[in-house]
């Protein structure tokens, strides 16, 4: 029985690897204790894909943004308008796509970035547009192990240069409120506010 079960797991985690997993309107727990220095209620969308992994930068685990599951080839969209600064392949996230925002109040320049993608659709230099697809869904690099979107939102300061942030500080409804992106809607650009950088459906 045992070696059944073992050989039925190892089967499931390679589908889930090869295929991705299809899970809308949750989260995993945000313990504002270990994700953030403030008490952030998360509240996801019923048609969003499932957020599996919450930002945190606690001294035992840095995990610079967060990660949402879905299928091979589902569409990562531009989560504000921008310019594309970087759009490359590498060995330990794979396919990367880097989008400068502008500036905030302070004169800090506003990133995002999305990280394993299968496919890039944009190149350096162009302008994108909210809910504009940039890629689509995958697994690569060395770090991808499981198909989903690695999400980050970043300010880069003058004087203290790249500083990570929790990507549920900045979305158009509000703090924690992911906001699902619809092309029926006008979005102000600005502040810099964001939508899900993945197709809700």
């Amino acid at each position: 029985m045992a070696p059944r079960f073992l050989w039925v797991s190892a089967f499931q985690i390679f589908v889930a690897g090869c295929f991705g997993v299809e899970k809308y309107g949750t989260a995993d727990f945000y313990d504002h204790e270990i994700h953030s220095d403030r008490e952030i209620k998360v509240i996801m969308p019923a048609n969003a894909p499932y957020i599996s992994e919450q930002f945190r930068s606690d001294e035992d685990k840095v995990h610079q943004g967060i990660d949402i599951w879905g299928k091979r080839g589902t569409l990562i969209l531009a989560s504000a308008p921008g310019r594309v600064t970087k759009s490359y392949s590498e060995p330990i996230y794979g396919n990367r796509v880097v989008i400068n925002h502008g500036r905030s109040p302070e004169g800090d320049e506003l990133y995002t970035v999305h990280k394993h993608l299968d496919k890039r659709m944009v190149n350096v230099g162009d302008v994108v547009q909210r809910g504009q697809q940039i890629g689509t869904m995958g697994d690569t690099g060395a770090l991808g192990v499981l198909v989903h979107l690695h999400f980050e939102t970043m300010r880069l300061s003058k004087t203290k240069g790249e500083i990570y942030y929790d990507p549920h500080l900045v979305w158009m409804d509000g703090i924690g409120r992911v906001t699902c992106f619809d092309k029926n809607k006008r979005y102000p650009d600005t502040p810099f506010r964001t939508t899900y950088p993945v197709f809700c459906k």
